[in-house]
């Protein structure tokens, strides 16, 4: 899978509790110097938010979530295309690249990035670079997003090195299973 991002593709931890240690797992690199500023566990899954350590939870310009989506059908294809849909009912200028798709762990993985360039609540403008596995357990969904002045329709507002270093980071996810043997966690 980690063939699915390439800097064309552009134009944490663990998620899981103890309990899941025999079952599937999110392995996410970490993010030296970020912080924690939300994290959610329920029925429906778990989300957790994070952003650069000098930053406020009300006013970032970077953040990564990891989310698990519990008991949705949607393929990651599927969730790419509605991110993309969704955004563009907020949002004025939004475009979107190409969906990447491949595997993970063994399993159905995709990439897209997303653009909005005025958010119709705060006047922002945003950057989204959304990787997405289809589990057995869930849909998981890893993102690095930029917020910062509003920008015209095809304009990227992130620099090169930067976009790469998200790119690299996307490469490190990966989904494993101790139930299964082909993709055991370490």
């Amino acid at each position: 899978m980690k063939r699915l991002l390439t800097a064309a593709t552009i134009g944490l931890g663990l998620l899981g509790g103890p309990a899941a240690l025999a079952a599937e797992r999110l392995q996410v690199p970490q993010l030296p110097g970020w912080k924690v500023v939300s994290s959610v566990v329920d029925r429906s899954g778990e989300s957790t938010e994070l952003i650069p350590a000098g930053e406020l939870p009300d006013s970032w310009s970077r953040r990564a979530t990891v989310q698990a989506f519990r008991n949705t059908p949607l393929t990651a294809a599927a969730f790419l295309d509605q991110v993309v849909q969704k955004t563009g009912q907020v949002c004025d200028a939004a475009s979107a690249g190409p969906s990447s798709l491949g595997a993970v762990g063994g399993r159905e993985a995709g990439t897209r990035t997303v653009a909005c360039g005025r958010y119709k609540g705060d006047g922002k403008g945003t950057l989204t670079l959304y990787f997405v596995v289809r589990g057995k357990d869930a849909l998981y969904v890893v993102s690095r997003a930029w917020r910062g002045e509003p920008f015209a329709q095809g304009a990227v507002p992130v620099a090169a090195d930067e976009l790469a270093e998200w790119v690299t980071y996307m490469n490190g996810v990966d989904l494993c299973d101790g139930r299964d043997p082909q993709h055991p966690c370490r």
